[in-house]
């Protein structure tokens, strides 16, 4: 999905001082797994694709991330990445980075229309 133009610019102006280079989710795909073992295979598969370049990896399944404090209990592995093969170099699109979520299906429904309506209360609760 991509992110919407008013959200963007709202990110840019809250969370990183007007930088577009810094804006690296506006395009963003969730996947979500049953068990952890599943989303475990899935960064073993992602770290071993050559023609993926990951960029950042935030892990909110950390038990150092503090999700009541910081996302209102949503949690995920969050990962910027490039998809870097013959086909993205000839359309010139090689340098594009995606957001990728992989999540647990206990935290999906955090990501609803009713748990998102709180998400956005909260996160501009915290001017973010």
């Amino acid at each position: 999905s991509l992110k919407g133009s008013a959200r963007a610019v709202e990110k840019l102006v809250r969370s990183y001082e007007g930088r577009v280079c810094r804006l690296l989710d506006v395009c963003r795909h969730s996947i979500v797994f049953e068990e952890p073992g599943q989303l475990a295979d899935c960064l073993r598969c992602i770290r071993d694709d050559d023609e993926v370049e990951v960029l950042a990896i935030k892990n909110r399944l950390s038990h150092d991330y503090d999700a009541g404090a910081l996302s209102l209990g949503y949690r995920d592995v969050n990962i910027n990445l490039r998809i870097v093969n013959d086909n993205t170099r000839k359309h010139g699109i090689h340098p594009h980075v995606c957001e990728l979520q992989l999540l647990l299906r206990a935290f999906s429904e955090y990501k609803s229309a009713a748990g998102h309506k709180r998400y956005v209360a909260f996160r501009n609760a915290r001017g973010r």
